[in-house]
């Protein structure tokens, strides 16, 4: 017969067995994770075996890859999200793995504070004293859906198939997810930059600098008012007293070719690293600029720019107002496909850099898509001289779409040539230009494709903005520039109250994503809104004619078109 000593050593045997056991099947039980793998599960998810991983959600529902990757939900910052009624929590490192750090809502209902259903404030509110992971309670929260309390998740989180190795390099990963504070930030200051071209029009750019300047000094009054009296108001301002910046704004004029401008960019941002850079004014291609602001994971938020960064900029650090001209062209080969009245012969007469060739590319590719039996004749141009030339030589045209270099120039060598084209078409630019210079019977034939707002809309914000700016005595020399670089400001003033003092950079481009269609449309636009990961805030355009008898010079004569 065993005595108590012996049964306890053959327990303690048995249940370091178990262990030994159980331990590699949960996770890798020390196995050093490779973070740059954990950012492709992450971001892609793709397993350490470079293949998609797989999993299910809501009981049985198979799902595989980056259909249900990390980042869908829990965002590029980590700090994760609310969505149709669902809280998704933060999983940073500090959040999972430390002890000290057991605020898990992270104050969330005054990061979000929009109307949510019941459920979601219990999920909110109720008590999360779990302990902190380690990669074995990590892989089974992943793997079986529970946490480290032994609390089930939602169905909504998927139960991931992974390896131990898998787990290794997440959590490699996460532990240095939002780690550490971006630059451009100090105890009492943050820094941002507004990004000058050098073909800029002046007086433009004084008017957005005018506007930019009012804004800086508006919310420097108001912070040292508020930083002054840290007691004013124990419920609610003073508890974020920690939060309160003073901003600084730092003017980055740029000089010759856009080639030249990565040097210059980085020359300025090592004199003063920003946390972002808002609005802006920059004539032709935002290329350069948009390879900076990714590579430094640096935020330029709605530059006043005609050419952005081509493609959707999925998860890029450039949010802009639209994908300008490119837009524009798509927008009137879907027009064109939607007409009763057959085009006739089209010839696209278009400049030889980026502000012609764009455009034109991208409406010879949508009128193949939309018109498969409509030629279209495209022809390039440089110089004035050459505008002439490519407009005598194709007089008999039925439908001119033209994409100028120069839109001034343009229209005067319009004017000269008089071609007699039942409809010449030309980009937004041209209006002012054209209603200016041509004759009358020019003006009937020609229409104006219109990414902005219809005369006569209604945004209550436009007002309140207006008569901000008349109590500063703030000349509106340039309405559109001025209203659209206060919406920039504005997104930055409530993504920066929303993350209170989490100054990383993704998490306040996500504050952004969500708060950009809440009430804050200064009236430029029809709709502006983002979602998560997308970095253009209006998607259409309408058809318009010259109207110069009007106010406004224009004349909305289409729907709302969206390619």
């Amino acid at each position: 017969m065993l005595g108590q000593t012996s049964i306890r050593k053959i327990l303690r045997r048995v249940g370091l067995a178990l262990v030994l056991a159980v331990t590699p099947v949960l996770a890798g039980a020390g196995q050093a994770g490779d973070a740059e793998l954990g950012r492709r599960l992450y971001w892609e998810g793709i397993g350490a075996d470079g293949k998609p991983v797989t999993g299910v959600t809501q009981g049985d529902v198979q799902i595989s890859g980056a259909q249900f990757s990390c980042v869908n939900c829990h965002r590029p910052s980590g700090f994760g999200t609310s969505e149709g009624g669902n809280y998704v929590p933060p999983i940073m490192g500090n959040i999972l793995f430390d002890k000290k750090h057991m605020d898990r809502n992270r104050i969330f209902k005054d990061l979000y504070q929009e109307v949510q259903p019941p459920n979601f404030w219990a999920r909110v509110r109720q008590p999360r004293m779990r302990p902190a992971y380690d990669e074995v309670l990590l892989a089974r929260a992943l793997r079986d859906g529970v946490d480290a309390g032994g609390h089930e998740f939602d169905p909504i989180m998927p139960r991931y198939e992974l390896s131990s190795a898998d787990v290794a390099n997440l959590a490699a990963f996460l532990r240095n997810l939002s780690g550490e504070l971006d630059p451009g930030v100090d105890d009492k200051n943050i820094h941002f930059a507004t990004i000058i071209g050098p073909d800029a029009d002046p007086a433009e750019a004084k008017a957005m600098l005018d506007t930019m300047q009012a804004f800086f000094t508006y919310m420097n009054i108001d912070t040292e008012g508020d930083t002054t009296k840290p007691t004013f108001s124990p419920n609610y301002r003073s508890n974020f007293v920690d939060a309160y910046r003073i901003w600084n704004l730092h003017v980055w004029q740029l000089e010759g070719a856009p080639e030249t401008w990565r040097a210059q960019l980085e020359a300025k941002y090592a004199e003063q690293p920003v946390f972002a850079s808002l609005s802006g004014l920059v004539k032709g291609p935002w290329d350069e600029i948009g390879k900076f602001c990714d590579d430094k994971r640096l935020p330029c938020v709605l530059p006043n720019a005609e050419l952005p960064t081509p493609g959707e900029g999925r998860y890029g650090y450039s949010v802009f107002f639209n994908r300008g001209i490119a837009l524009e062209a798509e927008a009137l080969a879907i027009h064109f496909g939607d007409e009763e009245v057959p085009l006739g012969r089209v010839v696209q007469i278009h400049g030889a850099g980026p502000q012609g060739t764009r455009p034109a590319a991208a409406f010879q590719e949508t009128m193949t898509m939309v018109l498969e039996g409509t030629e279209v004749e495209t022809v390039e141009y440089a110089g004035a001289a050459g505008l002439r030339a490519a407009l005598k030589r194709h007089a008999d045209a039925d439908t001119l779409v033209i994409w100028p270099e120069d839109a001034a120039e343009a229209v005067k060598v319009l004017v000269d040539v008089d071609p007699k084209a039942a409809l010449i078409t030309l980009p937004s630019v041209s209006k002012d230009f054209a209603n200016a210079a041509f004759p009358s019977d020019m003006i009937a034939r020609t229409k104006l494709i219109w990414p902005y707002d219809k005369p006569g809309s209604y945004h209550p914000r436009k007002y309140r903005i207006r008569g901000w700016m008349h109590t500063r005595r703030l000349d509106v020399t340039h309405p559109r520039i001025q209203l659209q670089t206060y919406y920039a400001l504005t997104l930055m003033e409530f993504g920066l109250m929303h993350a209170i003092s989490d100054f990383y950079r993704d998490y306040v481009l996500e504050i952004i994503e969500h708060e950009a269609e809440n009430e804050l449309n200064p009236g430029t636009h029809p709709e502006l809104g983002l979602g998560p990961g997308q970095r253009f805030a209006s998607k259409g355009a309408f058809i318009a004619e010259l109207a110069p008898e009007e106010r406004v010079g224009y004349r909305v004569v289409s729907d709302w078109i969206v390619p």
